[in-house]
This record gives C-alpha cells, structure tokens and sequence, in this order.
C-alpha cells in the first residue's frame, strides 16, 4: 500500500515502513492509496489517487498505530 506523507513526518514514516507501508514523500509521483498531512492541505488533495481512491487523514497528534487504524478502515476523525 502506497502512502504519501508531508514533509515533516518522516518519524511516523519509518515507523509505518515498518508495519508494511510502502511511504512516499508528498511530491512522489506515486498512485496512492492515503495521503498523510498536518499543515499543507492543498499538496494533500493535489496528489494523485489510485484507482480506488485515497484517503487523504489529517495525522495531527496521531500515533503510528491510531495513523494505521485510521488507513485500514479508510477514516479519520473530522476536520473541524
């Protein structure tokens, strides 16, 4: 699975790496499958999908473990 992250999360990244995600930095032309942000929304909803979409989860305060529930039931808690 193809996840896309902002610059900044690279801890979280490695982590995730090591539970079987295949992480990308945000600008990557690679097909994801979630997208990963804390600030820079518009490169969040700017990268490309795959076929069965992407959810893009604001990971703010979020642990690795809470990031990787949130990507296998494709949510997130709300924006606002």
């Amino acid at each position: 699975m193809n996840v896309l992250y902002e610059q900044g999360l690279e801890d979280v990244a490695a982590q995730l790496s090591g539970m079987g995600y295949a992480m990308h930095a945000m600008r990557s032309a690679v097909a994801a499958d979630a997208v990963l942000y804390v600030s820079d929304i518009r490169a969040a909803l700017s990268a490309t999908a795959a076929k069965g979409g992407a959810p893009v989860l604001c990971v703010r305060g979020m642990s690795a473990g809470e990031i990787s529930s949130c990507i296998a039931r494709r949510a997130s808690a709300a924006l606002f």
